[in-house]
């Protein structure tokens, strides 16, 4: 029962912004760009009507209920088509960095955890520390620097057209997910220090290690798995920046074109966006982080008891 609210719950919750997000996006968005005197001074002119609005709301949903399609692209293609083209590259990267994130975050957050001593705050949480303080933008572009130099002769790095064009991604996508993780390990196991379990375990000579992954991870679990939805949160984030980067045509890039952003603004310039793109699209990265939110609440239900019997 108290499975079937919470999933219900999220739904609700994923129903209301996918809501709000068509609301937004079918703003009317026609500003005129003109120039005036002798300097040319640019004059934005935009005039908010309310049957335009409600224009824009009509025919899109006209045209899904009536044509079964979001319509066209700015390249004369079925929306469905692009976003099967598009989020199957992107999945690739997305599932790739989710496992390398999830299991090299929980190893670091293992080695953070049993290493508290001041050797440990240099190589393990405050190393941690320190790639969280730098910028994204920042490190992504200099292990791309490292990647071109070191790497660039055994492989292309660029594009998405090789079978392993995902790796490159994945690795960098995945960084700051797994530091995430990381440090919620750590604090996790950490509190389970001193416990009763623990006493046994280590009376009965088990060795560290099953200590460790048999017993304190699996009774620290939970507690991780309920960071896995803002995990992927900090993924989709970064998504953008390391496929635009490394020029790999996905979703995230495709999504930012549907906005059509310029950096030169000039008198006539078409100033709209692809709002079936941006929709579709924005909507389908909402439902992975409804995926791993429902996903996560299942798996804790299944190891942990007190879930089952509530």
């Amino acid at each position: 029962m108290k499975s079937t609210i919470e999933i219900s719950r999220h739904i609700l919750l994923f129903l209301l912004i996918v809501l709000s997000l068509i609301l937004v996006v079918l703003f009317p968005r026609d500003v005129e760009i003109s120039a005036e005197g002798r300097a040319q001074t640019v004059i934005f002119d935009y005039q908010f009507s309310w049957s335009a609005y409600q224009e824009n709301i009509t025919s899109f949903f006209s045209g899904l209920y009536q044509e079964k399609s979001f319509g066209l692209t700015k390249y004369e293609r079925p929306v469905e088509e692009e976003m099967k083209l598009y989020f199957s590259r992107s999945m690739k990267i997305i599932v790739t960095a989710l496992i390398l994130g999830l299991f090299f975050g929980i190893l670091k957050g293992v080695y953070d955890a049993a290493h508290p001593s001041s050797l440990g705050m240099i190589f393990g949480k405050g190393f941690t520390w320190v790639l969280q303080a730098i910028p994204d933008f920042f490190l992504f572009l200099c292990l791309q620097w490292v990647l071109i130099i070191y790497f660039r002769e055994y492989a292309d790095i660029f594009g998405h057209e090789k079978w392993y064009s995902f790796l490159f991604p994945a690795l960098l996508v995945s960084i700051y997910p797994a530091l995430y993780i990381s440090r919620i390990t750590a604090a996790t196991f950490q509190e389970q220090e001193g416990k009763q379990y623990i006493t046994v375990a280590h009376s009965k000579g088990l060795p560290q290690a099953v200590i460790t992954f048999k017993h304190i991870l699996k009774n620290s679990a939970v507690q991780i798995l309920n960071h896995t939805s803002s995990m992927m949160i900090y993924l989709l984030s970064n998504l953008l920046l390391v496929e635009y980067l490394l020029d790999y045509k996905g979703a995230a890039y495709r999504l930012y074109e549907a906005f059509n952003v310029t950096p030169v603004l000039s008198v006539g310039l078409n100033t709209a966006i692809e709002q079936n793109v941006i929709i579709v699209f924005g909507t389908c990265f909402m439902i992975l982080v409804l995926i791993v939110q429902i996903t996560s609440g299942l798996i804790k239900r299944m190891i942990d008891p007190r879930e089952r019997g509530a």
